[in-house]
């Protein structure tokens, strides 16, 4: 497995387990099955990178569009800590760039092949979407 807390908290998800923190320090963890037990061995080392990670105001998804799990979060400061975290950052929407998303299909609606290929513009030229 990588080292980093962003690979963590996707092999979370693949288990489908889902990893939270509770005041102050405990790290916790919810599955909908048995837990795996080697995953479960791994946590202590990554505790202190994990539970920074998840008080920071994102949310990770697998878009069936395009095809990947995406970061959606608030700030800037917040996706440079999930780059730093092992995000790749053109996997990383901002709420401003939601907006001018959400502002260009209330415009003319962006069709899910036209959400594509703007994903895999800012791949190919580590863009972002601004106004």
């Amino acid at each position: 497995m990588s080292d980093t807390p962003i690979a963590v908290l996707q092999k979370a998800a693949d288990l489908d387990l889902k990893l939270g923190f509770k005041p102050p320090d405990t790290l916790t963890m919810e599955a909908a099955k048995r837990r795996p037990r080697a995953f479960a061995q791994i946590l202590p080392d990554y505790k202190p990178r994990l539970l920074a990670l998840l008080r920071l105001p994102f949310c990770m998804v697998f878009s069936q569009i395009l095809g990947e799990t995406i970061f959606l979060c608030e700030d800037e400061h917040t996706k440079t800590a999930l780059v730093e975290a092992g995000a790749d950052e053109w996997r990383i929407y901002t709420c401003e760039e939601l907006r001018l998303l959400i502002e260009q299909h209330c415009r003319k609606p962006i069709t899910a092949a036209e959400l594509l290929q703007i994903h895999r513009a800012r791949r190919v030229f580590n863009a972002r979407i601004g106004g």
